[in-house]
């Protein structure tokens, strides 16, 4: 009973309503413990992560239906649940198997503590980087908050953990595949435009076994409209900014992981640290200066933000480098990431796990004492080559090994 004379949350109507199915008084005690202490920890998330929780859960389990994208569209069981869970998990208990006492002490001793464990989780690989877990942690980073609802969906709450926990791996490693190609191909990854496609995976996903996950994640990947094939046409631009930093984190600590360094993905995208890292422009913006390769203003601006031009730097060395032409920021690049390291000739001395990794790699790394024109493509071909690597369909095997 609400004994605080303040209105019930829809979280706590949800509870009253289940454990008041619940016939066995020792049981529906047990219940209502767990019940508290989980929605304690879930509120020690945030505000409001409790009822996220409950929302991600329900419609990834439960829902069938969604608004259609056309006018006038009633609501669907996704849209509902969003609003009201409590009062739909009532109107619905027949069609989601709550009839009996043992359905709802199930439904809160095993599925509700499955998924908010796991929902605990998933938040906590979200801030921080955690071996296994890397890829919540990327989709994090991007805002790809309906990730949760889709690893939820594919969680069966009779399997194990250690099933449950290459399906987190493999679903996260999926949409990062997913929404990276949707970007390099300048297509909208916010969520109003791919709640619904998000939907419908849901359902197709839905508790299945492991390696039918697998086989549809691929499956999905490999049918894509959009590849990594037009990477050669990627720059920095007023859409792709919020984006840029993300791939460049990406790119530079997979070169730097694969050469035997320690991973600085999470202070490459840290904007609370005290010196945050910065896209930086290898060409200065001095058209007059390169005027002899682009006569025009606006090949320049072109190329000066194509993806193999760009690199990361601490934003105090990014702000000093500014004005300078690149024979000067050479010896700067070469005391930071190995990204910039690897337009510098002493790279390539007394770096042997640097020079096993491209080679095995077979990747075209060089230096460069004058970055022209032609050395600017040959770096969007090698970002290119990396990024192929990076965000590759064979990353979604080695999810369940």
């Amino acid at each position: 009973m609400n004994d605080r004379g303040l209105s019930l949350t829809p979280t706590e109507m949800l509870k009253g309503y289940l454990l008041s199915k619940i016939e066995n008084d020792a049981t529906r005690q047990i219940a209502n413990s767990l019940w508290k202490k989980r929605i304690l920890e879930l509120k020690g998330l945030g505000k409001e992560e409790e009822s996220d929780f409950i929302k991600y859960w329900i419609r990834s389990q439960y829902a069938e239906t969604i608004r259609e994208r056309k006018k006038n569209a009633i609501a669907g069981d996704f849209d509902i649940i969003g609003t009201a869970f409590h009062k739909w998990v009532r109107e619905r208990n027949t069609e989601i198997n709550l009839v009996r006492s043992k359905e709802f002490e199930d439904f809160v001793l095993k599925q509700f503590d499955k998924f908010s464990q796991i929902y605990l989780d998933l938040k906590r690989y979200s801030n921080t980087l955690t071996p296994g877990f890397e890829y919540v942690f990327y989709n994090s980073d991007r805002n790809f908050t309906l990730q949760y609802q889709l690893i939820l969906a594919a969680i069966d709450p009779t399997e194990t953990k250690e099933v449950s926990d290459k399906k987190i791996k493999l679903v996260s490693c999926f949409l990062d595949l997913y929404f990276t190609r949707r970007i390099f191909n300048y297509k909208t990854v916010d969520y109003s435009s791919i709640v619904y496609n998000v939907f419908l995976l849901s359902k197709k996903i839905r508790r299945k076994p492991l390696h039918e996950l697998l086989g549809i994640c691929i499956k999905e990947i490999t049918e894509m409209e959009f590849q990594l094939d037009t990477i050669d046409d990627f720059r920095l631009n007023g859409w792709t900014i919020r984006y840029m930093l993300h791939i460049l984190s990406r790119v530079t600590d997979y070169i730097e992981t694969r050469s035997g360094l320690t991973s600085n993905f999470s202070n490459y995208v840290n904007r609370e640290i005290k010196n945050p890292y910065d896209i930086e422009h290898i060409l200065c913006d001095h058209h007059r200066w390169f005027i002899n390769e682009y006569p025009e203003k606006d090949t320049f601006d072109r190329y000066r933000n194509k993806f193999g031009g760009l690199l990361l730097l601490p934003s105090d060395k990014n702000r000093s480098l500014k004005d300078l032409r690149y024979d000067r920021k050479l010896p700067v690049y070469f005391g930071e990431n190995l990204l910039a390291k690897s337009l510098n000739v002493d790279c390539y001395r007394n770096n042997p796990q640097f020079i096993r990794f491209y080679q095995n790699e077979n990747l075209d790394f060089k230096a460069y004492s004058v970055f022209d024109k032609q050395s600017l493509q040959e770096r969007q071909e090698l970002y290119e080559e990396l990024a192929k690597k990076i965000w590759n369909v064979s990353n979604l095997d080695e999810q369940i090994v």
